[in-house]
Order: C-alpha cells, then structure tokens, then sequence
C-alpha cells in the first residue's frame, strides 16, 4: 500500500478560470465498498491506496490537483508537526483567562482614579 499527498490546487489558478476555487471529488474504492472525499481549495488529504483511482489521474491531466507519494516516516513528521501546531493554538484555561481578565479590571480601575485625581488636582 503506497501513501499519496493529494493537493487541490484550484486556489492558485486565475482568478477568471471556471475552476478557481472549486471544491472536487475524489472516488476511490476501500475494500470492496466506493468512497468519496470532497477535497476544498488549498486542502491537503493523505490516502493510502495500491494505485491511484482514475478520478485522481484525471485530476491531475487538469492540473487541479498535485500528488506526491510519501513514506510512512514523512507521513508522521508531517502529523508531529499538525499536532505540535494545534497544541500552540489551544486556547488558554478558563483560570488562566479569569486572571487576565481581573487585571484587566484592575488596570481600568486605577486609570480611572488616576484620571479623577489629575483632573481634581487641575481645578
């Protein structure tokens, strides 16, 4: 079973070409029974298929798609480096926003008396 990297493409097309940013079908056959992935522009897929079904060659003839086949060793670099992104993105703790939220307040507040106090001193 090889690994293919499956890119749609569309997205850098022109902007007046009929296919620009088009959303495509994938059909292939998994163990006897018919798939198909929607692949969006700029989306990568991996599929671990024997050969490449007939809609990814056609596909490509089009130049809407790119496919590079892949080892098993790139494929999970490539799945490290997809979970160490989201892992940075998480968004913080509920404490951990509270917190900032509070000295948020705070700072607010003390503007707030700074301010009244320039302005008294003032008149």
């Amino acid at each position: 079973m090889n690994i293919y990297k499956i890119t749609n493409i569309t997205n850098l097309a022109g902007k007046r070409d009929i296919k620009f940013n088009s959303i495509l079908d994938i059909d292939y056959v998994d163990s006897m029974m018919k798939k198909n992935i929607k692949v969006k522009p700029g989306e990568t897929i991996y599929l671990q298929i024997s050969s490449l079904p007939l809609s990814v060659h056609r596909l490509r003839v089009k130049k809407q798609i790119s496919v590079v086949e892949i080892s098993n060793s790139e494929l999970k670099n490539e799945i490290d480096t997809l979970n160490s992104k989201r892992e940075m993105g998480k968004s913080k703790t509920k404490e951990e926003t509270t917190k900032i939220n509070n000295d948020l307040k705070r700072d607010k507040e003390n503007k707030k008396k700074q301010f009244k106090s320039e302005s008294q001193e003032s008149e």
